[in-house]
């Protein structure tokens, strides 16, 4: 089924809005109202695509966890690198978007389904490494946190994201690699 293109945009607008929106100020405080008058919107418009703003909120996040999955399935253990490189090519990519996201929501990556995507890749991808259950359920939620630490701070900060994306890398190769051989 073909999607009208008048759809499409209106809802790119109105949750490019919300996400300007966002990093001025916290989602519980903004209206149906404001949104729909910076969108250049109606209220009928808005009502016509969402309930609420938190269904566009949700939205982003799962648009943002479907660009993040395709790439934690892309690696193993031996390919770590993909899962990681694939992380920051998105990042980069669309750095103002999730730097926006981030600065509305910090716990998108250290709480949110992100973080619990990329662990489950990892946790999925030491099983088939041979490691025992319970070090890799513990080492994929740790590496997890840590990587997106790194991708936080630099979405704060700014800085060189291939520096990132290295040592990232090595940290968590290094890492995991020992936990295997122990394994």
């Amino acid at each position: 089924m073909k999607t009208d293109l008048r759809v499409v945009k209106t809802r790119a607008v109105i949750k490019d809005t919300l996400i300007s929106i966002m990093s001025e100020k916290e989602l519980s405080k903004i209206t149906v109202s404001e949104l729909c008058e910076r969108a250049r919107i109606n209220r009928k418009t808005f009502y016509r695509h969402y309930r609420e703003i938190n269904d566009v909120k949700s939205e982003l996040e799962n648009e943002a966890l479907e660009e993040f999955s395709k790439s934690f399935k892309n690696g193993s253990i031996l390919d770590i690198r993909n899962i990681i490189t694939g992380i920051s090519d998105v990042l980069k990519d669309r750095r103002d978007f999730y730097a926006r996201m981030f600065k509305s929501n910090p716990d998108l990556f250290s709480k949110g389904r992100l973080k619990t995507a990329l662990s489950r890749a990892l946790a999925a991808t030491l099983r088939k490494s041979g490691a025992k259950e319970n070090e890799l359920m513990s080492a994929a939620e740790f590496t997890a946190a840590g990587v997106f630490s790194l991708y936080s701070e630099w979405l704060e900060e700014g800085g060189d994201i291939g520096f990132v994306t290295e040592i990232s890398i090595r940290l968590v190769t290094g890492a995991l690699s020992d936990l295997i051989r122990k394994s």
